[in-house]
């Protein structure tokens, strides 16, 4: 049976939180207010995520059959008061030393509404057709969108960078892990036996290699090129990996500079480790080679230290190593 208070508050608190993201997304990504941020800014956003969690939680428990409509209202409030103090924080991180930080906040909070929104959703249904556990699956959802936040919160622009930096860093090791996958990758042995018993998978596998999603293995020449690139492809992941210890180097107006060489990097290594594939292509691999070299002397020309000096003096010697292989390569193909 359907409670006029409960399914009032319901509207109420979606209506709040849907006003709340609608300010975030006519919100002007940059901003003009060269405020400074106020101090602790970033613990309070902590605290009210940690209590907008504990409230998504309540709320939850109170709509264990039977529903307990006081609570349930009391909890509706909260979340509506928490979500726009949450608000408040990213207006206030809009500044024009924070953009990272406060990218990183409305994007976070951006997906937290979007997701508590179709908990409220699914609340007023099980409100009205007074059955149903569908809320718990939502709550869990709008718990992970919280957490994804929460864990490794951002309190200042340098953090914020340092996070961005550690999400490229995890796509750039997929890349090479991908890289170093595709070196090692064998054809199987033809047919469904090995050692005498049957392969119980044949049938699946050969349905895999029709739908041409299985790896094919590189040919001898292609494998030999792909090993002569790895040295200048493990410095370059390398470079990339050691550039936060030396962060404190840079001005808060460098960040979004720096961080614009990475991105340019993460797209110059993937495409890098893609012209590996088989059926390889000569051109394609030089041109990314030579991309991923370019960016990477950027993103080194961004820090002044022996350890960056000693990396630029191992890329001209690898570089000429590559350069050699690949005449040795072009000769046997010649010759052969």
């Amino acid at each position: 049976m359907t409670d006029e208070k409960l399914q009032k508050a319901l509207k109420e608190c979606q209506k709040t939180i849907l006003v709340s993201l609608k300010a975030l997304t006519n919100q002007n990504d940059q901003s003009t207010s060269s405020s400074a941020l106020p101090p602790a800014l970033g613990d309070v956003v902590g605290q009210l995520l940690n209590q907008l969690r504990q409230a998504i939680t309540a709320l939850g428990l109170s709509f264990n059959p039977p529903i307990t409509i006081d609570a349930a209202i009391q909890q509706l409030e909260k979340i509506s008061e928490y979500i726009g103090k949450l608000i408040s924080c990213v207006l206030l991180a809009s500044t024009t030393s924070t953009t990272l930080l406060a990218e990183e906040w409305k994007f976070g909070i951006t997906r937290i509404i979007e997701e508590l929104n179709k908990h409220i959703q699914i609340l007023q249904n099980i409100e009205k057709d007074g059955e149903g556990d569908q809320y718990l699956s939502s709550t869990g959802m709008v718990w992970e969108s919280i957490d994804n936040l929460l864990n490794d919160l951002s309190k200042d622009e340098k953090m914020a960078l340092k996070r961005i930096w550690k999400s490229h860093q995890s796509t750039v090791k997929d890349a090479w892990e991908e890289f170093k996958e595709i070196l090692e990758r064998k054809t199987e042995e033809n047919g469904n036996e090995k050692d005498g018993e049957q392969n119980n998978d044949g049938d699946l596998d050969n349905e895999w290699d029709e739908l041409d999603l299985g790896g094919e293995e590189l040919s001898e020449e292609e494998r030999m090129r792909a090993e002569a690139a790895k040295p200048l492809l493990a410095l370059h992941q390398i470079l990339h990996s050691t550039i936060p210890k030396f962060m404190d180097q840079l001005d808060q107006e460098d960040y979004r500079v720096i961080l614009n060489i990475s991105t340019d990097f993460v797209d110059a290594y993937d495409n890098a480790v893609s012209s590996m594939h088989p059926e390889q292509d000569e051109s394609e691999i030089e041109e990314a080679i030579s991309e991923i070299e370019e960016v990477s002397r950027k993103l080194a020309g961004t820090i002044k230290d022996k350890s960056i000096d000693k990396w630029s003096e191992r890329l001209e010697l690898e570089k000429k190593k590559w350069e050699e292989r690949r005449l040795n390569l072009d000769s046997l193909k010649n010759a052969i």
